[in-house]
């Protein structure tokens, strides 16, 4: 018997995400920025966040 796919993973709060030893103190401040407040998040998409963020690049003005 299959696990209803909601059930499946697990979700947290940005601050819990901060918190976690999973992500270095680099990742944590671009997390800080990438993630949005009041928001809950499987690791998975906080992942995907960061990389989105870290593959972004830099807009040069001149």
């Amino acid at each position: 018997m299959d696990k209803p796919a909601a059930a499946a993973e697990r979700t947290f709060s940005k601050a819990q995400l901060l918190a976690a030893k999973r992500f270095s103190g680099v990742e944590k401040d671009i997390l800080h920025v990438a993630l949005a407040d009041g928001t809950a998040y499987t690791a998975a998409q906080a992942e995907q966040a960061l990389q989105s963020f870290i593959q972004r690049g830099v807009k040069e003005h001149g």
